[in-house]
């Protein structure tokens, strides 16, 4: 299944481009890599190097948590910046994410998360950091038929739980896994689990855990059948699913974290119209109410959210879990009609004009702060001052008499400098 993102990336231009004529996206492609190498143009510009650094870049790096430590310099494998790397030249304009050696010093960085290191530290090597909920409009684009779908409940098990991957950020779910069966709670789950992380072929036995808290001791293979759900599943919805069970407990991608960070995971109950319980980090209710949707405080406990500690705050769900398991038939009756109620508001704000207007609102106006922060202040003299030094360089000269596609000649760097000097 390919799912399309490049509409939402197509979108995204077209708000720049009322901004600032001059922008170039990039984004990953194939969708869902991380590599340097296939951070790419939405589509090929035809634009003149001489022509190109004259751009605004807006990188997006909007769908998975960003990671600062993940990319360094040497992850860039292009012949020119081999030959600056050979001569020694090297400079802070080539960065983590920087894509192209532009006039400017800095490019956006277009993201998804709240309250991030990663951010900072982007912001202080190059980015002007540019936020706004990704999920939400991807969300509304792969869940927009369940606005049709009216739910018949035919109750089978409590709890509805998708937990297919599990290395990285995500190694609690198998924490999860284990912490259910402890509680008896694995008959009261739809819930399937591998043992063998699918996309590295890697059996937790053998895995090597970032934090050995989630290691789990219990064989789950003896207690949950194997997830056979592929990875572009999360772009779909499974009414079925949803009307055979209560509530669904949703394990997001970052849960032993600092950052908000939610992705559509999140929203597909309030497409579906389903009541949940949300395995995230701290303050991550707070989040989705913060954009309008409402939450069960009142229907049950949701202090789990706002535990800091990710192992006490696992606990804490899976002893709401287990309180929830316990309910006699009329305590369930009323307190599910409670619960249906906030998840019947959710969905009808879901795909309201008011959510969409709210999330597309703030990524225009961020977009446009963050490229106004780049262009209202330009100072061209960095870039001036580092091509002259690299002309200087034997081997820059040497490459730029016979320049691949889309680099420059010396004539067209020399024309361009002087342009630049005449703007100061």
């Amino acid at each position: 299944m390919s799912i399309p993102l490049d509409r939402l990336y197509h979108y995204i231009e077209n708000i720049a481009k009322e901004i600032n004529e001059g922008i170039i996206i990039y984004r990953f492609w194939p969708h869902g890599s991380k590599k340097l190498e296939n951070l790419k143009e939405l589509h090929p510009s035809g634009l003149l190097w001489q022509d190109i650094v004259r751009t605004v870049n807006i990188t997006c790096h909007d769908q998975e948590p960003l990671n600062y430590a993940l990319r360094t310099d040497d992850d860039y494998t292009d012949s020119f910046i081999k030959i600056l790397k050979s001569a020694s030249l090297l400079d802070h304009t080539i960065h983590n994410l920087t894509k192209v050696l532009s006039i400017n010093d800095k490019i956006c960085l277009l993201h998804s998360e709240k309250r991030s290191n990663h951010v900072l530290k982007y912001q202080n090597n190059g980015c002007v950091p540019v936020y706004y909920w990704s999920h939400a409009l991807i969300a509304l684009d792969w869940f927009r038929f369940a606005r049709h779908v009216q739910q018949k409940k035919q109750i089978q098990k409590t709890f509805l739980i998708y937990n297919r991957a599990w290395s990285g950020t995500r190694e609690y779910r198998l924490y999860f896994a284990e912490l259910l069966i402890k509680l008896n709670l694995q008959n009261r789950c739809q819930l399937g689990v591998n043992s063998v992380e699918p996309e590295l072929g890697i059996h937790y036995k053998t895995y090597q855990f970032e934090n050995s808290t989630w290691r789990p001791q219990i064989r789950l293979d003896d207690y949950f059948p194997i997830n056979t759900a592929k990875s572009h599943y999360s772009a779909d919805f499974d009414m079925e699913d949803y009307e055979t069970t209560d509530i669904e407990v949703v394990l997001e991608t970052l849960f032993d974290d600092s950052r908000l960070h939610l992705t559509e995971k999140s929203l597909r109950p309030m497409a579906c119209a389903q009541p949940f319980i949300l395995a995230s980090t701290c303050g991550s209710l707070e989040y989705l109410r913060s954009y309008g949707f409402r939450t069960f405080g009142h229907v049950w406990d949701e202090r789990y959210d706002m535990i800091e500690d990710p192992q006490e705050r696992l606990h804490a769900i899976g002893d709401l879990m287990a309180q929830i398991a316990k309910w006699d038939i009329s305590t369930r009756e009323r307190k599910m009609a409670q619960a249906q109620d906030i998840a019947d508001y959710n969905k009808k704000y879901f795909f309201s004009e008011e959510f969409f207007n709210q999330i597309t609102t703030e990524l225009k106006t961020n977009l446009e702060k963050g490229i106004n922060e780049i262009t209202s202040d330009r100072n061209f003299q960095p870039f001036i001052d580092r091509w002259q030094h690299r002309l200087t360089v034997k081997e820059i000269n040497d490459f730029l008499k016979t320049p691949e596609s889309e680099l420059p000649t010396i004539d067209q760097v020399n024309c361009l400098l002087d342009t630049l000097k005449n703007l100061q």
